[in-house]
């Protein structure tokens, strides 16, 4: 019945109608991997053939500067800087003329480190302690990662160094291909083709779990720092570790506003106006998986 409703909707322009009532207000999706170039280029011709995508450097000059921007504005973001953007998206950005920018963990790039999330990932995967299929075991890790992000950072590090122990488990000190980062050189390349980069701090942690200053800044100012030293440009945009409104302190927006970052985005739902926090923008998430439908209502502001 959902499925005839749904087919119904889109048939009769409720779609097209939706986009309509929300056309001033502009839209910043969201995505993280890609697999699929068919399932990114289907999207990529939505998005070409009903809106129109702007960079986040634009969509700063309009917020910053009180100028309007054009009817249905659609900016892409990208978060985490996995090496499928590369491979498998901005090919297909490319192609279709949509800008993108890709927010960098820039420990997870210089090899110090693996996400730290797909390490807890992988250990219960590949945990002889653990029971069941590969669905099952993600979602026992599930519950764990929850838990961890409430944790302070440095008792985060403290359970990620024993969780070994208690899973019976090393993970590799290399990053598995599925889970690899973007080169150095692959940045430069897409940075050179287009591609806007911004900084998502150097090792991913909960800012709202720091100590303190000194590492906020070292988390938030560090990483742009390293982006720039790696592209020889300036980079003028943050992402919030995983982004939620609890996970961001005043302290960590008054840091970030400190660096010299002109906008920052959160996780949460929703669209942007004239008006919005520069420092707190709103975005979509989706992902190159979405039925077609559902993610044409995503875009178009329905699911927030």
């Amino acid at each position: 019945m959902k499925h005839i409703l749904r087919t119904a909707f889109h048939a009769s322009g409720g779609l097209k109608a939706a986009r309509w009532i929300k056309r001033k207000r502009l839209r910043i999706l969201m995505y993280h991997r890609f697999h699929d170039r068919e399932a990114i280029a289907r999207q990529c011709a939505h998005i070409r053939e009903n809106y129109t995508p702007v960079s986040l450097m634009q969509t700063a000059d309009w917020l910053l500067g009180g100028g309007g921007w054009p009817d249905n504005a659609l900016a892409v973001t990208v978060d985490d800087g996995y090496r499928d953007f590369y491979r498998v998206a901005w090919p297909v950005f490319r192609e279709f003329g949509i800008p993108a920018t890709v927010y960098l963990v820039t420990d997870f790039l210089d090899g110090r480190e693996w996400l730290w999330v797909d390490r807890v990932r992988w250990m219960y995967l590949h945990s002889p302690r653990q029971k069941g299929k590969r669905e099952e075991r993600l979602e026992n890790a599930f519950p764990a990662i929850e838990a961890a992000k409430r944790m302070s950072n440095q008792e985060r590090l403290a359970w990620l160094d024993q969780l070994p122990d208690e899973l019976g488990v090393q993970a590799p000190d290399e990053v598995p291909a599925e889970y690899e980062p973007m080169r150095w050189e692959e940045v430069r390349e897409a940075a050179e083709g287009g591609i806007e980069f911004g900084a998502h701090t150097r090792s991913h942690p909960i800012l709202a779990m720091l100590a303190g200053e000194r590492e906020l800044t070292d988390e938030i100012a560090g990483s742009k720092r390293r982006i720039e030293e790696q592209i020889g440009r300036p980079v003028a945009h943050f992402c919030y570790p995983n982004g939620s409104l609890s996970d961001i302190t005043a302290a960590a927006v008054q840091v970030t506003r400190a660096a010299g970052f002109r906008t920052a985005v959160t996780t949460e739902p929703g669209l942007i106006s004239g008006s919005a926090d520069v420092m707190r923008l709103r975005r979509i998430g989706v992902g190159p998986d979405y039925d077609a439908h559902y993610f044409a209502e995503c875009a178009a502001g329905m699911h927030l």
